[in-house]
């Protein structure tokens, strides 16, 4: 069975990306692709990644987003404005904590355990980034209206 990826930009300058099954290369280069392609609109943006469903990513596929997270990092760093990664298992969390605190991602980053945290993430990004408005609609749109992260 292959996997499901969606890519939600309808609460733009979110981008909300769900990955479910395990991928095969070629589905991980299109994800790879996709990605990149809304770094090249020159919008800046913050995107959400829930894993919570994903299969575990292949050696192959852990250095193919190594090496393309540093083949664009001047791109990604100016673009986005704030990741949150969402991954329910804890062990999994720590792991991928401790690979990011190794080699930083080049915008903020975070990983959580739920939409709500990643959704606090994000628009306190926005919001540093003087896009209060957006902030608020996305947290209006997921119930968190008038909560702010910090």
């Amino acid at each position: 069975m292959s996997a499901i990826i969606t890519f939600d930009d309808s609460l733009w300058p979110l981008l909300v990306i769900r990955l479910t099954g395990a991928l095969t290369d070629a589905e991980f280069e299109a994800f790879l692709a996709r990605s990149l392609s809304y770094a090249q609109r020159g919008e800046r943006h913050v995107v959400v990644s829930d894993l919570c469903q994903v299969g575990l990513f292949t050696a192959h596929q852990r250095q193919r987003q190594a090496e393309w997270t540093r083949q664009h990092e001047a791109l990604l760093r100016e673009q986005v404005i704030g990741n949150a990664t969402i991954v329910t298992s804890a062990p999994v969390r720590l792991v991928l904590s401790l690979i990011f605190h190794l080699k930083a991602m080049p915008m903020p980053h975070v990983v959580v355990s739920d939409m709500g945290s990643a959704v606090r993430f994000v628009t306190q990004k926005l919001e540093e980034s003087g896009l209060g408005a957006d902030a608020e609609r996305i947290r209006h749109h997921f119930g968190l209206s008038g909560i702010h992260a910090g």
